[in-house]
Parts: structure tokens; sequence; C-alpha cells
């Protein structure tokens, strides 16, 4: 083997992703304004039946060959080297915001601490003022969708625990609808990989490397769903559900350990009270819900 070669070949490859990453972030990730914020609230109503939602929350390990002189910060507790893909996507399957790299012994609520845009979230700078619920008088924050792992307060919602869910069809409800349009982080995860086979392996570059490429494949994404979006004759670039999963690498994150606050429950509670009223309820609800309660 010429390794002199390899070596070349791999210094080429950290040059493109680099430039491709600088150059693709604020054309294809730009930061969102208020006004592309409530854009991404009326896609979620219309597409989703969720109201005030900005972006559904997730994460994934993406794996990777043990790095050089590492020690165990990028070792996790499923036995293997990841780095960690931490995203919020929007109504059509888009990214809105990525935090690449950070090491995955932290789980995704302490990740999301760190995030780039946690700072402007905490001080709400990042949300518009308080709007009306369709079809109904109740004014309610604007909020990011997750699971138990993020923290439930007045910009976050995250499903009710199964055993409280059990006793209340209502929070029953409201699990699904949330689940529903949780669905987008899923897809998005799930185009990304289909398309980019680089995730169906291990990744065997150095991890500042792989953190460029995981940010130009997610502006790419971008870039490609808007094509799609474009032209929906074109089916190139959508989910396809009867694709093999990924096994173990590009896998989620630690399901436990995000805090709540009072705020958090009271608000979370007018959202499960508007799903079961004739203001908010859909006519799939029910049966649908029925249909997860019992698997």
């Amino acid at each position: 083997m010429d390794y002199k070669f390899c070596y070349k070949k791999k210094l080429h490859i950290q040059v493109v992703l680099k430039s491709l990453s600088k150059q693709l972030t604020p054309i294809l990730l730009k930061s969102s304004t208020k006004e592309n914020v409530i854009r991404v609230a009326e896609n979620f109503w219309n597409k989703w039946n969720f109201p005030n939602c900005v972006g559904a929350i997730d994460g994934k390990h993406i794996q990777i060959f043990a790095p050089g002189k590492s020690d165990s910060l990028f070792y996790n507790y499923k036995n293997y080297f990841s780095i960690v893909l931490l995203a919020i996507v929007d109504a059509i399957c888009k990214f809105i915001s990525v935090d690449i790299g950070s090491y995955d012994k932290e789980g995704d609520s302490g990740i999301f601490n760190k995030f780039i845009i946690a700072e402007n979230i905490r001080t709400e700078d990042y949300f518009p003022s308080p709007g009306k619920l369709p079809n109904s008088n109740e004014i309610l924050p604007y909020v990011h969708i997750g699971d138990w792992a993020f923290r439930l307060d007045r910009h976050m919602l995250r499903p009710y625990l199964r055993i409280e869910a059990r006793k209340d069809y209502q929070k029953t409800i409201f699990n699904y609808r949330l689940s529903w349009a949780r669905r987008t982080t899923e897809n998005s995860f799930g185009i990304l990989s289909q398309v980019f086979r680089v995730f169906y392996m291990p990744i065997s570059l150095k991890t500042e490397t792989v953190d460029h490429l995981l940010l130009s494949a997610c502006c790419l994404h971008n870039l490609l769903r808007d094509r799609y979006l474009e032209n929906t004759d074109n089916n190139y670039y959508n989910f396809y559900v009867n694709e093999l999963p990924l096994s173990r690498n590009m896998t989620p994150l630690t399901r436990t350990g995000g805090y709540a606050n009072f705020e958090g429950f009271v608000i979370r509670d007018k959202f499960k009270s508007f799903f079961n009223s004739p203001l908010g309820a859909v006519e799939w609800q029910n049966h649908q819900a029925q249909l997860t309660d019992t698997q």
C-alpha cells in the first residue's frame, strides 16, 4: 500500500470538507429571523397539526474509528467511539440549526445547554412574542418539541411520562400529537443517511474533519431538500420508509436527564387541553392514539 498516497488523499478530503462547510453554512444554515421562525410555526400547524412549534430537536451518535490520543472523550456508553450530531429541524425536514462534535457522554439535554442558539433561547431573543393558537383566543409561547431527555420549560415541550399517559387519555392524545410532529427529526436523519451513505459505516477521519463532513452534509441536505420541494414530481430526495434502518452507525442519544420547571408543566397542560378540544382536535387522533396505546 502506498501510505504516502493515502495520506495525501486524506489531506485533500480535509481541505475540501473544511472549505465546503465554511462556504455553505452562511448560505444554507442561516441564522433564523423572527419572521422565519413564525413561518416555521405555520408550517408545523399546516403539515403536522402542531401549533406554535418552531422546530423539533433530536440528536444522533455518528460512529467513528477511535481517534488518536482521545482517551475516552469520544467513547460512549454503547461501547464505541462516536461524535454527536444534535439538530433542530423544521416542518419540511430541513435543518434549522445543528451542533456537531460534543462529547457523547453529556446526553441530549447537556449538549443542548451548549448549543449555539441556547443563549438566545434563554434570553428569549430567538422567539417571537406569544401567539394565538389556531381557531382559538388562547395565547401561548412558541416552543421547540423534543423527547424525555430535554428540559420541560416555557419554550420546550416533551411528552408526559408513559405511566401518566396510561392513566389519562388526554395526555395520551398530547403524546401522540407530539410524537406525530417529531417525526420530522427521524425523517430528516433518515434522508441524510440514505443519500450520504458514509453514515452507513464507521467514519475513518480525524474528529475535526468529521465535524466538517457532518456540517457539509447537513448543508447539502438543505439544498437538495429545497430542490425536491420545488419539483414534487421528482422523488429523488425524499424519505423511503422501506429502506433498511441504520444499525448502530447513526443511533439515538440517551433518553434521560432533562429537568422541568413549573411554567413548563402549565404550558404543556394548555397544549394538551387544546388538542382535546373541538378547536384543536383532528379527526384521526383518537383512533391512532388508541392504536399507539395498545402497542
